[in-house]
């Protein structure tokens, strides 16, 4: 038997039987797991007869072979093996994905059995890259034959384009309730069977399963976690998920999921994924028409909600008039439109500005402008909604805000954001992080920051040439010849007062100088003048001594290695700290960091002792990372990664050079395959013990002492 399943035709023969004995299934099961976990090398060819020998379809239809009684059957026993395997193993979580997905569309009423791994699949995001996947799919005749003999993908096109990123785990569950979701539609017509009805099942199983993990898990519960960690990729694709199970959701199920959608959107959640629920609820309310007036106008009614909660209500409620069909737009438009106009007016500067987006694109879609004003007329509240859509849609301001949001608006489809192309595929650019693209929100809080920064400067320039004003006029003896009798004594009491000259010292007259007010005597008065030459002198000694400073801090800087450790990647902050420490202690150039505001942290604080203010601090986010590296490689710069790749470098092999960049991965994921390809070269830390990973804080301080040893001795 293990002869066969190692030369794949075992398949064959386990079609070839009309049945299968359960204890015998147990035996090849067990049998083929000790061959398999045997082998030292996971390859394509291998692990997909595996799969598709004991995976088989002619048994996975048997209900008795994955549970019996409350204790698991043979195949779950060993689908459950493949996947913990595969958290570790790339290439096999894709192809038991694959493979499991496939057999679970041919088989709903078995889905029922594989919440647990399917929500596995759902959440999997493992960044490590598969080198040789591909070229072994490309160039292994035996791979490509294993990989035929596998269950079809419902999407073969998704799958060619996901097959070899950590996205294909979610995108083959994605696909697989997608497809299941039309055999539910078709329950209670004279096509519906029972696989209708077991799809229609388990549907609302897995999203019932979902919307409780959102509520109830402590990672995902969290209200305050950091952009790019681990915590808010997980919400993005628990919220991906559920969107594209929003057609599931039947007259049944509509209370409880709307219940638990509405504690949700009461909580705080980065844009990133504020935006799939925003989605989620929109198709739901879309689908539930009746629902709109009972639940979503007293909640747009209370103005005391946080704005950010408010924000998604706004959206929520502009796209349900906008997308709502014919027969209930008008009504939806009587019922929503009112509560969001005094919005409008909120002192909290990102909802307003959000609400006059939204306000203005339905006003221009559904308020059609009267071509003859001026001979008829209008009712007070037609006139005033006129004005309001003429204001922002002239105002300057308004203007600037709506073009720089790219017609997001008018591209927005709610239906199409909720189906696997729609939230994959078409955003293919944006894999960097999810498949996730700006939403509407972080593209208004974006603009608006950048408002504020240019009235910031803008301000800044004035009070420069305010004070230049006052200083040329008040400090030229010309200018003050041309001064009325009344302008001099207006200068003279300002001089008296000492509140136009910008000194640090404040001149105190003595008691005959403030005796004699005329403007000539204190002119002629020569002890002020006798001041401002000590003061002159004291800024000299001042200048001076912030010049030896410079200096000295020169000096520091060019005894630093030219060695800079990106941590871009790193959310945790012992990790982060230890190396700000390990940094300082090596004396590197920089260390890139994600967020600079982390080194106010007392946890930083304690563990860095200080650290951070000496060595260097670079603030370069997650999405900038390639930008910072690529332009280190014009500066002269090695760039490197301290990764386990197929090709990667034992450390005590590598001759490090003199300028080098050094790459750190994130924690337990390692570094992301766009930014390895990047790389120069893959250096690793050979080891000897049996736990395969070193603390990344340990592995970077490692590295940077190995880089220190080899330059001390040039």
């Amino acid at each position: 038997m293990l002869e066969l399943l190692a030369s794949g035709m075992l398949g064959s023969v386990v079609s070839s039987c009309n049945s299968v004995d359960f204890q015998m299934m147990w035996h090849l099961v067990r049998s083929s797991w000790i061959l398999h976990v045997s082998c030292n090398k996971r390859r394509v060819a291998p692990i997909a007869a595996l799969l598709s020998s004991v995976l088989h379809s002619s048994v996975f239809g048997d209900e008795g072979m994955h549970v019996m009684g409350n204790t698991p059957g043979p195949l779950k026993w060993f689908i459950e093996k493949v996947l913990e395997e595969g958290t570790k193993s790339p290439r096999t979580i894709r192809l038991a994905a694959l493979h499991l997905t496939g057999l679970l569309l041919l088989n709903p009423k078995i889905i029922k059995y594989y919440i647990k791994e399917l929500r596995l699949l759902t959440l999997y995001g493992s960044v490590a890259f598969d080198e040789d996947f591909e070229a072994e799919l490309a160039e292994n005749h035996d791979a490509k034959i294993e990989v035929s003999l596998l269950a079809k993908s419902a999407d073969p096109e998704l799958t060619e384009s996901f097959i070899n990123t950590e996205l294909y785990a979610r995108v083959s569950v994605a696909v697989l309730f997608y497809k299941l979701a039309d055999l539910a539609g078709t329950v209670g017509s004279s096509n519906g069977d029972e696989d209708c009805q077991a799809a229609l099942d388990s549907g609302k199983l897995f999203l019932l399963e979902l919307l409780d993990l959102v509520l109830n898990d402590k990672d995902l519960a969290k209200e305050l976690y950091k952009k790019y960690s681990g915590i808010h990729r997980r919400k993005i694709r628990v919220w991906q998920m559920i969107c594209v199970l929003s057609r599931f959701v039947d007259h049944e199920i509509v209370g409880k999921v709307t219940s638990l959608l509405h504690i949700s959107l009461y909580r705080n959640n980065l844009p990133a994924v504020r935006q799939y629920l925003e989605t989620f609820a929109i198709n739901i309310y879309l689908k539930f028409p009746s629902l709109v007036g009972e639940q979503l106008v007293p909640i747009l009614q209370d103005y005391d909600m946080r704005p950010q909660a408010l924000s998604s209500y706004v959206f929520i409620a502009a796209n349900i008039i906008l997308h709502a069909s014919k027969e209930v737009q008008s009504s939806h438009l009587d019922d929503l439109f009112p509560p969001i106009v005094p919005l409008l007016t909120s002192h909290h500067h990102s909802l307003r500005g959000f609400t006059q987006l939204l306000v203005f694109q339905v006003l221009s879609k559904l308020f059609r402008t009267l071509e003859s004003r001026t001979s008829i007329i209008m009712p007070l509240e037609k006139r005033c909604f006129e004005e309001l859509k003429s204001y922002l849609a002239k105002n300057s301001d308004c203007v600037r805000l709506r073009a720089s949001m790219e017609g997001y608006l008018d591209a927005y489809n709610p239906k199409l954001s909720i189906i696997p192309a729609g939230i994959f595929v078409n955003r293919v650019e944006e894999r960097e992080f999810e498949c996730v693209s700006t939403s509407l929100m972080e593209q208004v809080l974006n603009f608006l920051s950048d408002v504020r920064e240019d009235l910031r400067c803008s301000m800044a320039k004035d009070v420069v040439t305010i004070k230049n004003e006052r200083l040329k006029i008040g400090g030229d003896p010309d200018n003050m010849e041309l001064l009325s009798d009344v302008d001099k004594e207006k200068l003279h009491t300002q001089l008296a007062n000492g509140s136009s000259l910008d000194f640090q010292k404040k001149i105190t007259l003595s008691k005959n100088e403030k005796k004699d007010t005329s403007f000539s005597s204190y002119l002629g008065n020569r002890e002020p003048y006798k001041q401002l030459l000590e003061m002159e002198k004291e800024d000299e000694l001042f200048d001076q001594a912030l010049q030896s400073r410079s200096v000295a801090m020169e000096r520091i800087r060019a005894s630093r290695q030219h060695f800079v450790l990106v941590a871009s990647l790193l959310d945790r902050i012992p990790n982060l700290a230890g190396l700000a420490r390990t940094c300082e202690i090596f004396k590197a150039s920089g260390l890139a960091i994600a967020d600079a505001n982390v080194i106010r942290d007392k946890q930083f604080q304690l563990i860095s002792v200080t650290a951070e203010k000496w060595v260097p601090i670079i603030e370069v986010p997650v999405d900038s990372v390639k930008h910072f590296l690529e332009r280190k490689k014009h500066e002269g710069f090695s760039i490197l990664g301290l990764e386990q790749t197929a090709n990667s470098i034992p450390l005590d092999q590598y001759i490090f050079p003199k300028k080098t960049v050094l790459v750190l991965g994130r924690e337990k994921e390692g570094i992301p395959v766009d930014i390895i390809h990047m790389l120069d070269a893959c250096i690793e830390i050979p080891q000897l013990g049996v736990v395969r990973s070193l603390n990344v804080h340990v592995s970077g301080a490692i590295a940077l002492w190995e880089y220190t040893r080899q330059h001390r001795l040039q």
